[in-house]
């Protein structure tokens, strides 16, 4: 099962996939921004590495610095592909045979076509990570728009992502929550016609993929996840959060099953 996160440069990405692995995999943050697209998918093994695209060369990685490191030394385009392998012991996910596809932002290449012949045609699931803290740009809706010409109803999960900083205005929260909510079950619905109100309202979440990440770490040491400094609201938005993966694996496995069937179909005439 190949899911697939697009969005603009910097909106997290990259930590979304990091907080659903429940570990530092790939580099995000300051001053790092993925300049091509990065696959995770899992291993039997216990060391992790990765294959740059034209090579069968197994390069160690012992940390997302040096991953970083690797990553910037060479002059990637943004089309070519890069595999991470991860030990599957250390991720539920992976076990499943989930593969996970970080990409550069959608503003960063005019060659979107060559995106999605490449990346997304064999995709079962797609996630829009948006930071909330700006409105869905025509970049992002374009991709998506070609995406839905070329794919029957894509399955597409819309993020939208550094919700924390709304708690420095909470007498705005609720009404900005509703705008970003709105645009987002219209643009499902009435533009891209992927899904019904009801499915779009089940299919948009309001998250902050960092400070999941920095939860889910304290928890790994046997802290409490609301240990440090977290925004007002932090509980709300890891609830939500954990609400977008039960609702992500839900539609994983329906897949799963609708390809097993289709399979069994095929084999069958």
């Amino acid at each position: 099962m190949k899911v697939a996160f697009f969005g603009r440069t910097s909106n997290g990405k990259s930590s979304v996939i990091n907080a659903m692995l429940r570990d530092k995999i790939l580099p995000s943050g300051i001053g790092h921004t993925t300049n091509c697209f990065c696959q995770v998918e899992g291993i039997d093994g216990h060391e992790a590495y990765l294959v740059k695209e034209g090579s069968d060369e197994k390069l160690n990685v012992t940390s997302v610095k040096q991953l970083a490191n690797a990553l910037c030394q060479e002059k990637l385009c943004e089309s070519s592909l890069v595999r991470i392998y991860w030990p599957r012991e250390r991720c539920s996910l992976l076990r499943d045979d989930v593969v996970f596809v970080d990409s550069p932002g959608v503003d960063v290449s005019p060659n979107l076509d060559d995106w999605i012949d490449n990346h997304c045609l064999n995709a079962d699931v797609f996630v829009l990570v948006l930071n909330a803290e700006s409105t869905m740009t025509l970049a992002e809706k374009s991709f998506f728009h070609e995406v839905s010409t070329r794919l029957s109803k894509p399955n597409i999960f819309v993020l939208n992502n550094r919700w924390d900083a709304s708690a420095s205005e909470p007498e705005f929260q609720e009404s900005v929550k509703a705008q970003h909510q709105e645009r987002c079950i219209d643009f499902l619905v009435k533009e891209l016609k992927v899904a019904t109100p009801k499915e779009a309202e089940e299919r948009v979440f309001f998250v902050s993929a960092r400070e999941t990440l920095q939860a889910r770490l304290k928890e790994q040491e046997g802290l409490p996840p609301i240990a440090g400094a977290l925004a007002d609201g932090f509980q709300n938005r890891y609830f939500e959060f954990q609400d977008f993966e039960r609702k992500f694996e839900e539609c994983i496995s329906k897949s799963a099953v609708r390809t097993k069937f289709e399979q069994h179909s095929s084999r069958g005439k």
